[in-house]
C-alpha cells in the first residue's frame, strides 16, 4: 500500500514539475495556455500545446510569453542572442547575452528561433497601384482620375523606391486640372538602421501655373521600424530645387527636405493605416516652404485587392501667383492593388 502511494506521489510530483517548467503564452484577452514555444516568423508564434496540438498564433494577439528555452531574437536593426522570456510586474522581459531588457510589444519582433532566421533573399520587391475615379453627368458633367503607383526594390543593403502620380479632372467638357509627379529614392544602408539616401523628383501642374519643377538631393536616413506590422523611417536631405512657372518666371534655390513614411498593418490580414509627408524648406527665405501629406486607410476586398480611403493635404506658402490658393485638400476613395 505504501509503495503504491509512493509511486502515485512521484508521478504527481513529476507531472507538477513538468507543468511548472512548461512555457506559457498570455493573450491580450486575458486568457493563457501552456505548451512549448517553437519560434516566431512572419508575424506568428509557432506553439505546440499538449491539448490543442501545433498552433500558429498571430503576434497581435500575444501579450506575454514565459519560456525557459533559449532563442535568438531578431528585431528591427538589432539581434539578441540566447534569450529566455519572463514576466515581471506585468511587463515582458528578455534575458539575453546582451543583458536583461523589457520588450514593449511582441509585434516588434521580426523572428525568433534556436538559431537566427535564414537570411532574406537577395532581391525583394513590393509595390501597389491605387486608382480613384469619379464620373458624373446630369446638371454637371464631372470626370476625375487619380492614379498612384509605387514600387520598392531591396537588393542586399540597397533600396530603390519609384513612385508615379497622375491627376486629371474636367468639368462640363473643360479640363480643370492635369498634373504629373514622378520620384525616385535610393537608400544605401551602412548599418541595420542608418542609411545614406539620394532622391530626385519631377512634376508638372498646369493649373497651379507650374510648367515644371525638378529637384535632386542627398542626405541621411534612419529606419526606426521594419517588421511584419510596422514600417517607420525618416530622411533628411539637402536638395537643389528648380521651378519654371507659366508666367515665364523661374526660381532656383537650395532647400532642406524632410520625409517621413509610416505604415501600420493592423491585423496582418491586409488592414493598414499609412501616412507619408514631405516638408521642403528653402535655405534662402524663411517664408518659402511647403508641406505635402498623404494619410489613408486600406481594407482588404479579395486577394491583393483592397479599398483605400485617403486624404491629401498640400500647403505651398509661396505659390506661383497670389491668386493661387496656398492649400489643396482632397479626399478620395478608390481601390488598391498590391504586388
Amino acid at each position: 500500500m505504501s509503495s503504491t502511494r509512493s509511486i502515485l506521489l512521484l508521478l504527481a510530483v513529476l507531472f507538477t514539475s513538468h507543468n511548472a517548467l512548461a512555457d506559457r503564452i498570455y493573450f491580450t484577452d486575458g486568457e493563457s495556455i501552456t505548451g512549448v514555444m517553437v519560434g516566431i516568423d512572419d508575424g506568428k508564434v509557432s506553439w505546440t500545446s499538449a491539448i490543442l496540438g501545433d498552433l500558429q498564433i498571430e503576434l497581435r494577439h500575444v501579450d506575454f510569453i514565459e519560456s525557459g528555452d533559449h532563442f535568438d531574437l531578431k528585431l528591427t536593426g538589432e539581434e539578441l542572442h540566447n534569450c529566455w522570456m519572463f514576466v515581471k510586474l506585468d511587463e515582458q522581459h528578455l534575458h539575453c547575452d546582451e543583458g536583461v531588457r523589457p520588450l514593449l510589444d511582441w509585434k516588434l519582433v521580426v523572428g525568433a528561433g534556436e538559431t537566427l532566421m535564414d537570411p532574406q533573399p537577395l532581391l525583394q520587391q513590393k509595390g501597389s497601384v491605387a486608382l480613384a475615379l469619379e464620373d458624373s453627368s446630369g446638371n454637371s458633367d464631372i470626370t476625375k482620375y487619380d492614379v498612384n503607383a509605387r514600387s520598392e526594390f531591396r537588393l542586399l543593403d540597397s533600396r530603390h523606391t519609384l513612385a508615379l502620380r497622375y491627376q486629371d479632372e474636367s468639368a462640363d467638357g473643360e479640363k480643370t486640372r492635369e498634373s504629373w509627379l514622378g520620384s525616385y529614392q535610393y537608400d544605401q544602408f551602412f548599418t541595420d538602421q542608418w542609411f545614406v539616401t539620394g532622391n530626385g523628383f519631377y512634376e508638372t501642374d498646369e493649373f497651379r501655373e507650374l510648367d515644371e519643377r525638378y529637384s535632386v538631393g542627398m542626405g541621411m536616413g534612419y529606419q526606426f521600424l521594419e517588421t511584419v506590422y510596422f514600417d517607420l523611417l525618416g530622411k533628411g536631405t539637402v536638395n537643389y530645387v528648380n521651378e519654371d512657372f507659366a508666367t515665364g518666371e523661374s526660381r532656383s534655390r537650395p532647400a532642406f527636405l524632410w520625409n517621413l513614411d509610416f505604415a501600420w498593418r493592423i491585423d496582418g490580414g491586409g488592414v493598414e493605416m499609412f501616412h507619408r509627408h514631405a516638408l521642403l524648406q528653402s535655405f534662402e527665405e524663411g517664408t518659402d516652404y511647403e508641406v505635402n501629406t498623404l494619410t489613408g486607410f486600406k481594407y482588404p476586398i479579395s486577394g491583393q485587392l483592397s479599398s483605400v480611403v485617403q486624404l491629401e493635404y498640400n500647403y505651398d506658402n509661396l505659390p506661383a501667383e497670389e491668386a493661387i490658393e496656398k492649400v489643396d485638400r482632397k479626399w478620395s476613395v478608390g481601390v488598391n492593388y498590391a504586388f
